[in-house]
């Protein structure tokens, strides 16, 4: 059984581990200095600290997965809702702890009253697409990149 809870920073280490494994499945590297930005904005922020969720093993107490929910703001001033990263380890995957983790993170971002939510994935992330679908995420734009 898996427990989600708001991520704190005594997480940080377990987060950082799944970071490093999520670029390195991706084939991109790990930035200590963006991860240490983004973390310390995700767990300090007033407007965003409380967007880390982390699944966690109820009978052991070890992170499982996470995911994370941002507050946006569009240019025309609507919020919306931005999942930025979503991890689950290798080894509890297939168990529903992504989409238990997906389901707290639009609990979180409907309680804060954003008028929609995003989320970009790697074109080859067939299993993660099939969650989002489930949730009724429709393919709206796609995003080219040229790395330099």
């Amino acid at each position: 059984m898996v427990k989600i809870r708001v991520g704190t920073p005594d997480d940080k280490d377990a987060l950082e581990g799944f970071v490093r494994s999520l670029v390195k499945e991706i084939g991109e590297e790990f930035d200590q200095k963006r991860f240490e930005w983004g973390i310390s904005r995700r767990l300090y922020d007033p407007l965003q600290r409380h967007g880390i969720f982390v699944g966690e093993l109820e009978d052991t107490k070890e992170p499982a997965g996470m995911i994370v929910a941002e507050l946006r703001v569009d240019p025309y001033g609507l919020s919306e809702g931005y999942i930025k990263l979503v991890y689950v380890d290798k080894q509890h995957r297939h168990k529903g702890i992504g989409e238990q983790l997906l389901q707290e993170a639009i609990n979180h971002l409907k309680k804060i009253k954003v008028q929609r939510v995003r989320i970009n994935i790697k074109e080859d992330a067939q299993d993660a697409a099939k969650l989002y679908q489930k949730y009724k995420f429709k393919k709206k734009y796609e995003v080219l990149e040229l790395k330099l």
